[in-house]
């Protein structure tokens, strides 16, 4: 019997990457000749050059903060091991618009803070819900405890989860940057499963990261559902099932197993 469910955030109940797209699409409506999506192409590559080069990659691994987040993160309110993350991080931000900027030829610093703040404000609106998943989470609110584990920065994971509505559903909320570990570290599944008081044979992990969720999961003793989205189940997992979204998830509360969990390609 399940007594608690935890929930992944990113591209698992919202959508996360391809709104990082997006906002880059609209802020490249800024730079005049330039098409958006060369644009959006070009700032990932050089931000991610940055952010792989840069001192903290060894930290923001472990915590599974992405390029593109620390292009709007404050990195307010996390662990104290992110204190050195969070002075860097500014000095990445103004490089990557304003090399971006130069792989087009264009040297306008003014232009490159205007592009900043445009991707920042398109941030806070892009990350809808994924079909399906308030229906999910709120099915199952009152008939088992629910967590939300997921990795990333404190100010906008927690920015993230207000924006869907769905943040009172929780029981516990788990964020690696105020815990300063991230998954698949076996002890943030101790903390969120600890919060929840469940045991690890009666809980259920629901992620889109093979390696993060459900790995992660499976070496604690939990059960586990994979967010697929089209992709080849990496390799069988005692206590996984896989479907391809999460509108696709008709129960929980009975365990993993066959019957229990059904998928489809949905809408």
């Amino acid at each position: 019997m399940t007594t608690a469910v935890v929930f992944d955030l990113d591209d698992t109940l919202i959508v996360e990457e391809a709104g990082a797209r997006a906002s880059l699409r609209q802020a490249a409506a800024l730079v005049p000749g330039v098409e958006a999506d060369s644009f959006a192409d070009l700032v990932l590559t050089v931000a991610r050059r940055l952010w792989h080069s840069g001192p903290f990659h060894p930290l923001c691994r472990q915590l599974g903060i992405s390029s593109w987040e620390g292009l709007w993160s404050t990195f307010e309110g996390n662990h104290r091991t992110v204190d050195g993350l969070r002075a860097w991080v500014p000095g990445y931000q103004v490089e990557a618009w304003t090399t971006t900027l130069a792989g087009f030829g264009i040297d306008d610093p003014p232009l490159a803070v205007q592009i900043s703040d445009a991707y920042r404000q398109a941030q806070h609106r892009a990350h809808p819900l994924v079909a399906g998943a308030d229906t999910l989470v709120r099915s199952l609110t009152g008939r088992c405890r629910l967590g939300l584990l997921t990795n990333g920065p404190s100010d906008i994971q927690r920015l993230k989860l207000a924006a869907t509505g769905l943040a009172d559903c929780f029981d516990a909320v788990v964020v690696s940057g105020e815990m300063g570990i991230g998954k698949p570290d076996p002890a943030v599944f101790g903390e969120v499963l600890g919060r929840l008081g469940a045991e690890p044979g009666a809980a259920v992990m629901v992620g889109d990261s093979w390696e993060r969720d459900i790995e992660g999961a499976v070496e604690v003793g939990m059960s586990a559902v994979w967010i697929a989205r089209g992709r080849a189940l990496p390799g069988p997992l005692p206590g996984v099932t896989a479907v391809d979204h999460v509108g696709a998830i008709v129960d929980l509360t009975d365990g993993v197993g066959p019957g229990t969990v059904t998928g489809g390609n949905g809408p």
